[in-house]
């Protein structure tokens, strides 16, 4: 990191969003369908079809992109670019 001092604010505002944004929720999906999901491996096809299931299902796609984009940049500027 350019700057460590700054990793402990990051690392408490990561562990909030965890903590008050991921746990709820899957906590609530597993509570509403645990147990279907002994026998699904994918959540979201036991959620019900609609607008806001879509728009989650696009926007953990896109998360998954940009995550591995920023991946696989690290990985060319340090092994590729030297």
């Amino acid at each position: 990191m350019w700057k460590p001092q700054k990793f402990k604010a990051i690392y408490l505002l990561a562990t909030l969003y965890v903590l008050t944004l991921t746990l709820p929720s899957a906590a609530a999906v597993y509570w509403a369908f645990g147990d279907m999901l002994l026998n699904h491996s994918n959540a979201f096809s036991l959620l019900p079809r609609s607008p806001s299931r879509d728009m989650a299902v696009i926007l953990m796609l896109i998360h998954q992109a940009c995550t591995y984009i920023l991946l696989i940049r690290i990985f060319i500027h340090t092994y590729i670019n030297k």
